[in-house]
């Protein structure tokens, strides 16, 4: 039988100190509260050692034996309420029993539901669930990837935009999925969203929810900076606005490479979506608006769904320009009956002046100067033209309209303008000179003049529109149709269908243009999809 490293399950040769894959050592054992390296479950499958451990499960590398595969065996070892007996067998606590076995319950109901998800190309698969050593395990594919959070570390410290739109748009689109089938993640965070080999996302660590709010009796598993504020109230059932509000996080983590702060630590007024002006630069005004809704403390005030959450990502910017901003107003700081007095003793006062001025203005005109009144046949009073004088006009109370061309809307839109004036995204064009998100035309135009509070409107580069035709090799064909809408393209509404490909039904092989190919937004593109019956199923 092949000597294989408990820390990687790669084959080993004899007399190996340390894995030369993983540096795993040849004697190495898990903590004496997990089961131990070399132990067999169903008479199936070998443990490694311990990968992971916290809320409701502890996860072992495995290798099953019917095939040399290496698999992730997950056990449900809700911490803080059982005990490990020397046979292996958990036991519950004393006063934890009722608990532990309706927490069981929810685990293999969490687990069935997953591997029936295994269709959703972003969820590791699972294969096989059974119950021994009086608790209950799930088995699934290993997946060879990286944590989002050490693929970040990795890449520079933070991802760019279109980097981020390109991982997190499947992502999401899977998510609605796994929501439309009543299953809430609860822990999406750079831990525990892979990237695997194919530069893809995958999610993993499904938990029951009592392990991810404080309304448990275990040891609650929140993830700081990712967990939404709901999850730390006793009381509260989360909904899926709670996996709107990490997905969002995870997201403001790949942009910046920064953990968000922790929701216990945000309030009311700091809700603001702070970026740095490198990464703020590069991400569109509706994206930015979309990230702060996600992020909102009140769940209430939240986008309530992952598939809102990317409709508003996926907008189109004309469509996106069109998005009313639903900004809390300010609570009124004074008592609003005190407010009224305040502007009546305001309007006598300035009364007060102008009467007073206008009394010296006319003492102070010299003889002559005054206007002379005529009366017409009709009887009326009239003022003779000729002889009135004009302290000013009303071109005089008029500004000069600032040249905004070129400049950034984001910023042109927080700029005080003089004269009060603000600036409105009339709409979006495309552009091989100007650079995305800059003014390319106003009305009025620079240098006009123009009445206080006058609105500048503005036309919006977005960019070139001759891009590189993205790969799309391995994705689900609805998430491609996706992805590509939202570029611009024009996606054949019925895709090619292919008896032989290496991916399974329903996955894109290639496209038309092929991959790397240059392509103008409103260009055709179609999809060639695999039509192969998958040969899979659960265990």
């Amino acid at each position: 039988m092949t000597t294989r490293c408990m820390g990687c399950m790669q084959p080993l040769e004899s007399k190996t100190a340390a894995c030369p894959h993983c540096g795993y050592p040849a004697g190495g054992v898990n903590p004496a509260e997990y089961l131990q390296v070399h132990t067999v479950l169903n008479d199936r499958y070998m443990l490694g050692r311990v990968l992971e451990i916290g809320g409701d499960s502890a996860v072992y590398i495995g290798l099953d034996r019917n095939d040399d595969s290496i698999v992730t065996v997950r056990e449900f070892f809700p911490a803080g309420i059982c005990t490990r007996e020397e046979d292996g067998s958990l036991l519950p606590m004393a006063r934890y029993g009722k608990v532990m076995a309706e927490y069981k319950v929810k685990f293999l109901s969490v687990a069935r539901a997953v591997a029936r998800l295994r269709d959703v190309l972003v969820v590791v698969p699972s294969f096989d669930i059974f119950e021994q050593n009086g608790t209950a395990y799930s088995v699934s594919e290993y997946c060879q990837g990286t944590s989002l959070e050490k693929y970040v570390a990795e890449h520079g410290g933070r991802l760019p935009f279109d980097e981020v739109r390109r991982l997190f748009l499947p992502l999401l689109s899977a998510l609605s999925t796994i929501h439309a089938c009543g299953v809430l993640h609860l822990g999406i965070s750079p831990k525990n969203v892979l990237v695997d080999a194919e530069g893809k996302l995958r999610i993993k660590n499904f938990a029951i929810p009592e392990t991810r709010t404080v309304n448990t009796e275990c040891k609650p598993y929140i993830l700081a900076g990712y967990a939404a504020p709901e999850q730390y109230e006793a009381g509260v059932t989360c909904t899926p606005s709670a996996d709107v509000y990490g997905v969002a996080a995870t997201m403001l983590f790949a942009l910046t490479g920064v953990q968000p702060a922790d929701a216990t630590h945000r309030t009311k007024k700091s809700e603001e979506l702070l970026l740095p002006t490198e990464v703020a630069k590069t991400v569109p005004a509706h994206v930015k608006e979309s990230l702060y809704r996600a992020l909102r403390i009140h769940p209430e005030r939240r986008t309530g769904t992952i598939q809102q959450l990317l409709d508003e990502l996926t907008a189109t910017p004309a469509v996106a320009a069109l998005i009313e901003e639903d900004k809390e107003p300010e609570e009124p700081k004074v008592n609003p009956r005190r407010n009224l007095w305040l502007v009546f003793g305001a309007a006598l006062v300035v009364l007060v002046i102008v009467m007073v001025v206008a009394l010296s203005g006319l003492n102070a005109l010299p003889t002559g100067a005054y206007p002379q009144s005529t009366t017409t046949n009709n009887g009326q009073l009239t003022m003779d033209s000729q002889t009135t004088t004009t302290t000013g006009t009303t071109a005089d109370m008029r500004f000069t309209v600032e040249n905004l061309l070129g400049k950034d809307v984001r910023v042109a839109q927080k700029k005080v303008i003089a004269g009060s004036m603000k600036v409105e995204i009339k709409g979006y064009e495309y552009s091989d000179t100007a650079a995305e998100n800059t003014i390319i035309s106003q009305t009025p135009a620079p240098d006009e003049k123009a009445d206080r509070g006058t609105t500048i409107y503005v036309v919006v580069s977005a960019g070139s529109a001759k891009r590189a035709m993205p790969n799309l090799a391995g994705w689900k064909e609805e998430h491609a149709r996706l992805y590509l809408e939202a570029l611009g393209y024009e996606v054949a509404a019925e895709s090619m269908l292919l008896q032989m490909s290496p991916y399974e039904k329903g996955v894109v092989e290639r496209s038309v243009p092929a991959a790397g190919s240059p392509i103008t937004v409103g260009d055709k593109v179609t999809l060639y999809v695999s039509n192969v019956e998958s040969q899979t199923g659960v265990g």
